[in-house]
């Protein structure tokens, strides 16, 4: 029998469509098997990732393996271990870290890792534009290619993404005013974030998937143009303060294996003259990261210095005060000082707190010290007298402060010049506002050149102010102690410390009033 042309024509596409059919069958069994692959954990999947090297050759350990493609083995440094487990049990962090500690490429493995084995799980990649985001992908992509074949699961690389087969999708993007918005991600990375032009806007545009349960990885050296500003470093601060959900972590520049005071001079001197570039590109301390020294009021003041326990038992300095400052918007703080027999002034503690603060919260604050050891004086400003007198009522020695700035600022730095005055290392919102306290910057109208004042930015400086407000009145007091002579100092104001007494004494005090007291002198 012979077929007309009509009917060959057809049995040839029946024939095309069940080799179609066929395939696709073959390819739906492939990609199952695939899926039913157990995938890698995150540290499985780091023992086969190689990176680009930072060094030459000979520089690594002898026993660090290279690729066939120049890659140098991934170095499981303790600091990269412990992001590595804090990552995979979805810990969103904000990393303030020094330079060249190899976070860039960890991030890009968790990236690779968490879309490569987890259907749909989207990733998104933030850089400072265009050119960092994609060296950010390429680096996932140099990661990719030099795995075992069992380890790649198809993934198609672009200049700006790349796409799995398990669905799911890197995409790197530049920080510009409106990225991000209208995506889903279950994980945002956000690298050199505090060099990131539009990181508020950015971080605005991805909250909802944050909201949502993603997963957030915030990290950056620190910017020294901004010192202790921007985006970055608020919502560092901010989490540290536990007000954000994110964990706070610094990675100092010793962290790496391989560094020591020989390694940090030699970075030093390659930083001649750009010492705000290496306070916050190689930083100790989280608050050293971000400190621009130009334009501080206490230029000198150092944490290795400057915050150390405390030199004498409260009940052993020579005299106590303390200084009050209440923030209105801004956080209260009341800072209990000693003086030591030797001279010494040391800041015990602080009251630190944010919203509204009443005398009796700072009375019972104020009370425990006053009934281990009495304070002389405690000074609270000028036009807080309600509060002076509810302290006073109280049985506390309440005196209104010598509120003059300049005065107050050049004797506080004095001390701290003279390593007179230290804080106590518990008194951390006290210390951090070191960083952040400069002289306001102003612009000539007529030529547009911006030059420094002489007066301070008041950024919450609370703790400088009750601090200033404590002892300024002291200044006598301590050029008596480093003198022969013995003279005798009145204190400001007209009431001295009253014998302790129990809190619900005080407290029923405030409906009796005591008689006033005579003016008091130092001995």
């Amino acid at each position: 029998m012979t077929l007309r042309v009509e009917e060959v024509a057809a049995l040839r596409v029946l024939a095309r469509q069940r080799e179609t059919q066929r395939a696709a069958g073959e390819r739906i069994a492939v990609l199952q098997a695939e899926s039913e692959r157990r995938a890698p954990t995150f540290p499985e999947f780091l023992e086969h990732v190689y990176v680009q090297p930072d060094m030459d050759r000979e520089d690594y350990d002898p026993e660090v393996q290279f690729s066939p493609r120049g890659g140098v083995q991934w170095q499981p440094w303790p600091y990269l271990v412990e992001r590595a487990g804090a990552w995979v049990a979805r810990r969103s962090e904000v990393v303030v870290k020094a330079r060249q500690l190899g976070l860039s490429w960890l991030a890009a493995a968790f990236a690779l890792w968490s879309a490569q084995y987890h259907p749909y799980f989207h990733v998104a990649v933030f850089s400072v534009g265009q050119r960092e985001a994609r060296v950010q992908l390429a680096r996932a992509r140099f990661i990719y290619e030099n795995l075992p074949p069992e380890y790649r699961r198809g993934v198609r690389f672009t200049a700006d993404e790349a796409n799995c087969a398990s669905g799911a999708q890197i995409i790197a993007f530049p920080s510009t005013e409106h990225t991000g918005i209208s995506y889903t991600f279950r994980l945002v990375i956000r690298d050199e974030a505090a060099f990131h032009p539009y990181g508020a806007q950015n971080f605005a545009a991805v909250q909802p998937t944050l909201s949502a349960g993603g997963q957030f990885i915030d990290m950056s050296t620190a910017n020294p143009r901004l010192g202790p500003s921007g985006d970055f470093h608020d919502r560092y601060w901010a989490s540290k303060r536990g007000e954000t959900g994110y964990d706070a972590v610094f990675i100092p520049w010793y962290a790496r294996p391989g560094r020591d005071a020989a390694w940090l001079a030699r970075q030093r001197a390659a930083f001649t003259g750009l010492p705000e570039e290496f306070d916050a590109y190689y930083p100790e301390t989280d608050a050293e990261a971000f400190v621009a020294r130009s334009g501080l009021v206490f230029p000198m003041f150092s944490e290795a210095r400057h915050v150390q326990p405390a030199p004498v038992p409260w009940e052993a300095a020579r005299w106590r005060v303390a200084g009050i400052d209440l923030g209105g918007g801004d956080p209260t703080a009341v800072l209990p000082f000693g003086f030591s027999p030797q001279g010494k002034v040391h800041q015990y503690g602080e009251f630190y707190k944010r919203g509204p603060v009443s005398a009796m919260d700072i009375a019972e604050y104020l009370l425990p010290w006053h009934g281990r050891a009495p304070f002389v004086a405690v000074f609270y400003p000028p036009e807080q007298e309600t509060t002076g007198e509810t302290l006073r009522q109280l049985g506390l020695p309440a005196v209104v402060a010598d509120n003059r700035r300049g005065e107050g600022l050049g004797f506080v730095a004095s001390l701290l010049e003279r390593e007179q005055l230290t804080i106590d290392p518990a008194a951390r919102d006290s210390i951090a506002e070191f960083p952040g306290y400069r002289w306001a910057v102003r612009t000539d109208p007529t030529d547009r050149t911006r030059y420094a004042t002489s007066t301070p930015v008041d950024h919450h400086a609370d703790g400088h102010d009750a601090r200033r407000y404590a002892l300024l009145p002291m200044q006598a007091a301590l050029l008596r102690v480093s003198t022969p002579r013995q003279r005798e100092l009145q204190v400001v104001g007209d009431r001295p410390a009253p014998p302790p007494r129990t809190m619900a004494e005080r407290i029923a005090a405030v409906r009796n009033p005591q008689p006033q007291w005579g003016p008091r002198t130092l001995r």
